[in-house]
């Protein structure tokens, strides 16, 4: 046998396996086998004794009949009744009528005598010449036995004792009474003695005739004394067992009394005719020995089988084991760390293939990746550069890359821009960030599905600017584009609360127009400033909105801003910048950056020149106030930040920007301790109720407050639920559905992460300590 894997648990457990079954079918069988013979050869011996118990019933009852014939013959005979009836006896004739009497007695071999009672003269006559002349006190001893029966009654055997041998039965007396004599209870009787032997001859017989030595049969009389067939006392019985024959009172019962090697069986049949039982006493192990051999037998048998099937199992597992052992043999680390090898085989062929999986599906995934990163940088070059291709190139890139464009248009091609500052995505994780851009791909794609199949690919990882391309089918309408376009956008802020911009440029044939259309698209986006980050940008909607004029016209209205602005006219300087920007926003995107970054220049260094010569100069970061210009993704957001200047020159004496921020912290902390209970409350909801950017606000709250605006809210949330929780009257889910939160998850997550626990413990554990 090849050397195989070192532990062989699963070759031991295999043969343990075959082993165990072999044993659990033996001894099935052999305890099936054993039961069903020890039951067979019970029920064999129950019949048996039946059978022997029923002969010597049929024998006594045959018995009775002849004596109870017997009797009533002789009790009506005119003899016996002179004896019975008369009142005087003649001796002479007493004596004629006793030697028939006796005569009939010596002619059956069962009668041991006849006795006449006679009441009127209390006289005994009987054939037994000793009874009757009481020698040895017989008739004392005899009347003595019959007052201690409570009833004497007629033609029923009662056993009789001789005076110097209470153990024994001297004979059986059948009587049969007359009426009572003189008012008293004494009355005349026909008494038949029986002999003995002609019952005790029957268990003899029987007895001699039994193939079990050792069983006995026993009479018992309605006192419960037991009698042998040696017309003795039984004294071999337990106490036990004399007790269950008194209480047997069915036609036929068998039971086992005892134990160990003193186990014995009994049977017990009433006789009928008399009050009397007929016993079978016999030894258990002699009954069941033959039972017994067997089972010996059966275990040796058993026991060599046993043996035979081990080795055969030994030699079956190791056949069906050869192709496992073959197959780890040329695993390679087979027999590797020691820690491997206290597994199973299987187990450690299936943790192998697992890895072989993981090893296989990492690849798989990586290979995925690679292809997408290709796909996507495919893609990315087409766009950039798609007027270099030739046509067998971009056929091939097609086919190579799989993208379900056509080799001859017509295209569309677009840009989505997400807003990132607005909705639910900037209070999202990475993860749900990710999961809300997968998101939008998916549905923009179905939705650009009724004008064609699109590709759609994130310009760069996390911008939020995603460009897709795909080739037209049918003829393009760029007002019902337009219209679809606005409906995937109500979709995406109805269902997800994403604020998302489009920009399209003309349709095109040509796949070398690929690179100019995506820049002229990316063009367009720019008036995403200017329209709102809701815009649909294509070429008429921007032409209709910008118009090209002179800069000297800003140049101007610079002018006069810097007059009020060194003025400290503050609200003359905020309608400044309300007509700027109004103005502004109908130029081209370039001419607009242009005026605005000319007009921040300006007033910049007229602020500086202003806190050279103010008492209490103007607080403001020159670099910040760049950056935040900048930042802006609206002409409204420039408008704002502006316009907050404006209100910090209206009086010299104003609050600083510290100061300012301050107010506003402590006005969006009171807005959050009004609102935190509604799930939907968050920075765009303040941003909306203060009308100031989303972005500036949550600026401005971390700088004040060290912390973002959603985690102060979920501060005060999770503080809200701390109180509710102490309260008895409010279920788990209810104090989160009052505290905000829609998510049982994300409420348990957030509260384990603060207090350390879970909101149940908590109660559980104040509880016990309450």
């Amino acid at each position: 046998m090849p050397t195989g894997f070192r532990s062989r648990k699963y070759l031991q457990r295999l043969i343990a396996s075959l082993i165990v079954f072999v044993v659990l079918v033996l001894c099935v069988f052999a305890f099936t086998l054993y039961w069903n013979m020890k039951d067979g050869t019970m029920r064999q011996q129950q019949e048996a004794n039946r059978k022997v118990l029923a002969q010597i019933k049929y024998n006594v009852g045959y018995m009775d009949e002849i004596l109870r014939n017997l009797m009533m013959s002789l009790y009506f005979d005119h003899e016996a009744t002179s004896l019975l009836h008369s009142q005087q006896f003649s001796y002479g004739d007493v004596a004629i009528k006793l030697a028939r009497l006796d005569k009939l007695a010596d002619s059956s071999t069962y009668l041991h005598s006849i006795t006449v009672y006679n009441a009127n003269t209390d006289t005994y006559l009987s054939t037994n010449r000793s009874f009757q002349d009481n020698l040895a006190g017989q008739i004392e001893s005899f009347e003595a036995q019959l007052a201690e029966r409570s009833e004497l009654p007629n033609m029923k055997p009662i056993p009789i004792h001789p005076p110097s041998a209470a153990d024994k039965v001297e004979f059986f007396s059948y009587m049969m009474q007359g009426a009572s004599v003189g008012g008293s209870s004494r009355s005349s009787r026909l008494i038949l003695n029986v002999k003995p032997e002609w019952v005790f001859n029957n268990l003899a017989v029987m007895n001699d005739l039994a193939y079990d030595r050792s069983q006995s049969l026993l009479l018992m009389e309605i006192d419960g004394t037991l009698y042998t067939n040696d017309n003795e006392k039984a004294s071999s019985l337990t106490e036990e067992a004399v007790a269950r024959i008194r209480e047997a009172e069915g036609e036929f019962e068998t039971f086992i009394v005892g134990g160990g090697q003193g186990k014995t069986l009994v049977t017990v049949m009433p006789l009928g005719v008399y009050p009397w039982k007929v016993v079978s006493v016999q030894s258990y192990d002699y009954a069941f020995k033959e039972v017994y051999r067997t089972r010996s037998m059966l275990m040796v048998i058993t026991a060599a089988f046993l043996l035979l099937s081990g080795i055969v199992a030994w030699l079956l597992s190791n056949r069906l084991y050869r192709p496992l052992d073959r197959m780890l043999g040329r695993l390679k680390g087979w027999n590797g760390p020691e820690a491997a090898m206290q597994k199973d085989e299987w187990t450690y062929l299936y943790d192998t293939y697992a890895s072989m999986m993981e090893k296989a599906t990492s690849a798989e995934r990586s290979q995925a990746r690679n292809r997408r990163i290709i796909r996507q940088f495919q893609v990315r070059s087409l766009l950039e550069g798609s007027s270099g291709l030739s046509r067998e190139q971009f056929s091939q890139l097609l086919q190579e890359q799989k993208l379900p464009l056509g080799a001859d248009g017509p295209y569309l091609l677009g840009l989505c821009k997400l807003d990132q500052d607005n909705g639910r995505f900037p209070q999202a994780g990475s993860k749900e960030k990710a999961m809300y851009r997968f998101a939008l791909g998916n549905i923009a794609e179905e939705w650009l599905s009724k004008r064609c199949s699109p590709v759609w690919l994130e310009t760069d990882k996390g911008s939020g600017e995603f460009v897709f391309l795909g080739t037209l089918t049918g003829k393009f309408d760029s007002e019902a584009f337009a219209e679809e376009l606005r409906q995937l956008q109500r979709y995406l802020l109805t269902s997800y609360q994403l604020t998302v911009a489009f920009a399209y440029p003309e349709p095109f044939d040509d796949y070398r127009l690929i690179s100019g259309a995506y820049n002229r698209a990316k063009e367009l986006m720019k008036y995403r400033m200017l329209l709102g980050v809701t815009a649909i940008l294509s070429e008429e909607t921007v032409r209709e909105s910008e118009r090209d004029e002179d800069i000297l016209q800003a140049t101007d209205r610079e002018k006069r801003m810097i007059e009020h602005l060194r003025a400290g006219s503050g609200e003359a300087l905020g309608e400044d910048f309300r007509a700027f920007f109004q103005y502004a926003s109908g130029l081209t995107f370039g001419q607009f950056m242009n005026a605005v970054l000319h007009m921040t220049v300006a007033v910049v260094k007229t602020i500086g020149e202003m806190n050279e010569n103010r008492i209490r100069p103007l607080n403001m970061d020159t670099r910040h106030f760049y950056q935040e210009v900048l930042e802006r993704e609206t002409a409204a957001d420039m408008e704002a930040l502006f316009q907050q200047l404006a209100a910090q020159i209206e009086d010299p004496n104003v609050r600083g920007d510290g100061e300012r921020t301050d107010i506003l912290c402590r006005t969006m902390k009171d807005m959050i301790a009004e609102n935190y209970a509604d799930p939907d409350f968050g920075l765009p909801a303040i941003a909306q109720l203060l009308k100031m950017s989303s972005a500036y606000i949550g600026r401005q709250f971390k700088q004040g407050t060290g912390q973002p605006v959603t985690e102060y809210l979920n501060d005060v949330r999770l503080e809200r639920a701390l109180e509710l929780l102490e309260s008895e009257e409010m279920t788990v889910n209810e104090v989160m559905e009052g505290c905000g939160y829609r998510s049982q998850s994300h409420f348990f997550k957030q509260f384990k992460l603060k207090f350390g626990t879970s909101p149940k413990n908590y109660r559980l554990a104040r509880a016990m300590k309450q």
